[in-house]
């Protein structure tokens, strides 16, 4: 009889448990299933929207090699821009046609395609190349002002060597060969054993500091 009473005290406890927290669990659980469908829903639909993007940037890139850009291709170019600049697809389009004006001839264009790239960079990367291709660029347009405000973007610590080393040319169009110098020797000492012959080239073109000319002077005379 005491088990009896004791289950059947355990029944209705459970009763009054579920009566006082069934709402709840449901609640949750529904909660939980609608979370994990609708993630999965999210990745599927990122997936299909990366997708897409790729698509079009393949017809892109099929326009430039058969060097066939027309405006079909920079209407292209322009809805990866404004519907998928969430991936690296976009900007590695304005990229590439910044390359094909280049070729071609129309250095603004490629500036302007430079710009966009840079501009919707959707990861460091892209971002940092893209800027760094424009200050070259805007350095071989005499736009100074332009390439000094490039360079003067913040970047990663891996990147030093490389800004170094566009200032360096920056300042030497200026005229500016001492402040180019400077920035020649802090690239290759960035870059260390890797620094390669080209900026060695520009570097020991423009011949010793001032004072370290005079110190080989004052060598020589001793």
């Amino acid at each position: 009889m005491n088990e009896y009473e004791t289950e059947e005290q355990q029944v209705e406890a459970l009763k009054k448990w579920w009566k006082e927290n069934g709402s709840s669990l449901i609640i949750g659980l529904a909660l939980g299933v609608s979370a994990l469908f609708g993630w999965r829903y999210y990745s599927a639909q990122q997936e299909i929207h990366s997708l897409e993007a790729s698509q079009i940037y393949m017809q892109v890139m099929q326009s430039v090699a058969l060097n066939k850009v027309d405006e079909k291709t920079i209407d292209m170019n322009n809805k990866l821009i404004n519907d998928y600049a969430d991936t690296p697809y976009a900007s590695l389009s304005s990229m590439l046609l910044a390359r094909s004006e280049y070729e071609k001839g129309n250095a603004d264009m490629a500036a302007s395609q430079l710009e966009l790239a840079q501009k919707h960079a959707s990861d460091e990367v892209l971002k940092q190349v893209s800027n760094l291709r424009l200050a070259r660029l805007y350095i071989e347009q005499k736009n100074y002002d332009g390439a000094a405000s490039a360079l003067a973007q913040k970047h990663p610590a891996a990147y030093d060597a490389l800004y170094e080393e566009l200032n360096g040319d920056l300042y030497q169009a200026r005229g500016e060969l001492d402040q180019a110098k400077l920035s020649y020797d802090r690239a290759i000492k960035l870059h260390g054993p890797s620094a390669g012959k080209w900026l060695k080239m520009k570097r020991q073109n423009l011949g010793l500091l001032p004072e370290a000319a005079t110190q080989a002077e004052q060598a020589e005379a001793s």
